[in-house]
């Protein structure tokens, strides 16, 4: 073999290496409603998750905020190093309202969605079940329910597995613990089921 053919052999292998990866991202993702009506929406995903404090989307609106297509957080956490020092990291989540966009490998990365309520959020979904319950869904991604403290439940989300969270109408003080209890649940279901993802 000649040295061009063997610089030829290794370029094309080595560019098949990188797109391999480029097109193989250990991003995680949540996926959050698209309803207007939800506590969570692309306006304030990122004050919600990664700032830890509640604002309402029509305060964001109120501000000028755009609505964005996806949302890229950059959680802030300590993480334990060998021989037990502690050292502050930021991981990347990826926040999408649109989960039918999702290309097929993606679903893999999905580690948390956000249920409104109504079964049909989950139409066109994998893993919906012919009668439309989404249960297996939830065997698959962890789910989460975020309401104000004084509202009603909604009856879908009594008889799912589903983690609420509960925010007070106006003690903001209160935000950060339901928060970080959110990043809790999903790092302990991260590390039993999507250990291969970046968190």
């Amino acid at each position: 073999m000649a040295i061009s053919d063997w610089c030829l052999l290794f370029l094309v292998n080595t560019t098949a290496f990188v797109l391999s990866l480029a097109n193989s991202s250990r991003t995680p993702i949540i996926i959050i409603p698209a309803a207007t009506t939800s506590l969570i929406t692309m306006l304030n995903a990122k004050d919600l998750l990664q700032d830890l404090k509640f604002i309402t989307s029509e305060d964001k609106k109120k501000q000028g905020i755009q609505r964005d297509n996806e949302v890229l957080l950059q959680r802030r956490k300590d993480q334990v190093q060998p021989g037990g020092a502690t050292i502050s990291v930021t991981v990347p989540y990826r926040v999408i309202d649109q989960p039918l966009k999702l290309a097929p490998q993606d679903w893999d990365r999905v580690v948390a969605v956000f249920v409104q309520g109504p079964a049909w959020q989950f139409k066109g979904w994998p893993w919906l079940l012919p009668d439309g319950s989404p249960v297996d869904i939830f065997a698959k991604i962890r789910a989460f329910h975020l309401k104000y403290d004084e509202a009603r439940m909604d009856p879908n989300v009594q008889k799912w597995d589903v983690t609420v969270l509960e925010l007070s109408h106006h003690k903001r003080h209160l935000d950060r613990p339901v928060f970080l209890r959110f990043w809790e649940t999903l790092d302990r279901y991260m590390v039993k089921h999507k250990s291969h993802l970046r968190f």
